[in-house]
């Protein structure tokens, strides 16, 4: 899969569609899902593209039917992340990717936020390590594990230290905020 624009994807967990929003303007074909209806007012707002109300764990897509599946900041409050991974390997096709984006308790964010992790939501979340969020993906196709730079509020030269941080990010990967795992699903033999 080389390119991103026209293919069919998943946005599962959109909450209010920001990045859903982010990819339909990418030219991506979007179908974006979460399991709270209140979430979604705000998503249909922002992103024209089909928007579903559904669990992670019995998504109602078809087998084989998107080429990405993603899922930013699910897997950590599902109550079975195997049987999530599971629905999002079925409905992807044969060469497409399943990216999952998990938060990382141990980045400067998860020691800023470590006070909020006694109370809801964050006291049901489970944090995966690397090692974990592999394993969850290794049964679905060629999976490795990355992480990234997450800058929730605007600050000052972010344009500029941006780069800088992610690149730092990836070089000591205990530092970004999410653990990235992407599954490449293997093609269709033939």
């Amino acid at each position: 899969m080389r390119s991103v624009q026209g293919a069919a994807a998943i946005d599962v967990g959109t909450g209010t569609g920001r990045l859903a929003a982010q990819l339909r303007a990418a030219g991506i074909d979007l179908v974006a899902i979460d399991r709270e209806p209140t979430m979604l007012t705000l998503a249909r707002t922002r992103v024209e593209a089909s928007v579903v109300v559904a669990d992670a764990l019995a998504l109602p897509v078809r087998d084989r039917s998107v080429d990405i599946a993603l899922a930013v900041t699910v897997l950590e409050f599902v109550a079975d992340a195997s049987v999530a991974m599971a629905e999002l390997a079925r409905v992807v096709r044969p060469g497409g990717r399943i990216v999952v984006g998990a938060l990382n308790q141990r980045s400067p964010w998860g020691v800023a936020h470590h006070a909020d992790f006694g109370s809801p939501p964050w006291n049901a979340a489970h944090f995966f390590t690397r090692a974990e969020l592999r394993a969850l993906g290794t049964p679905h196709g060629r999976a490795h594990v990355d992480a990234a730079l997450y800058a929730p509020r605007v600050f000052p030269l972010l344009g500029l230290v941006g780069p800088l941080v992610e690149q730092f990010g990836r070089v000591v990967p205990c530092w970004g905020a999410f653990k990235i795992l992407v599954v490449e699903r293997d093609a269709a033999p033939g």
